[in-house]
């Protein structure tokens, strides 16, 4: 199943079944679509987005959600905190599986040695690894080992 069909499905469904919460943010997500296709001049129905454009804007959506989630913590609002940490679960859900810490270190630890790569090559490396694994391989969990390997 396509995730247009995934997100319409879920509207419908959380319609007929009266989830409020699933609703609001499976609407949110239609509309984004649609705001996407807008933008990108792009034919109006959303069945027609491929599934690597619509991870693409679910990831972003995350992103917000996750900014947000943060100010809510700080304001210690746990009803916001509530509704954003199901938002990003449901978003989650559209999302391919990423790579655990381990396999990741693994992966940069080799292409470091095998390449015999330095600090200075930050940019070669994220280079490969968006190449190779952009859809495995959490970015700002790279990043951030990358920078742990150098500090050692």
């Amino acid at each position: 199943m396509s995730l247009a069909k995934k997100i319409s499905d879920d509207v419908k469904s959380a319609l007929k079944g009266g989830d409020k919460k699933k609703l609001s943010i499976a609407r949110y997500v239609y509309s984004e679509l649609k705001n996407f296709q807008i933008k990108e001049n792009l034919e109006r129905d959303i069945f027609k987005l491929s599934d690597e454009n619509i991870i693409k804007i679910v990831r972003t959506q995350i992103k917000q959600k996750k900014e947000s989630l943060d100010f809510a913590l700080k304001a210690k609002d746990q009803d916001r905190i509530e509704d954003l940490e199901f938002d990003i679960k449901y978003l989650n859900d559209f999302l391919p599986i990423m790579m655990d810490e381990k396999n990741t270190i693994n992966i940069i630890s080799q292409h470091i040695n095998e390449n015999n790569l330095e600090n200075k090559d930050f940019g070669k490396i994220m280079g490969f690894l968006k190449q190779n694994y952009s859809d495995k391989i959490d970015m700002n969990l790279a990043s951030k080992i990358i920078k742990n390997i150098f500090k050692e």
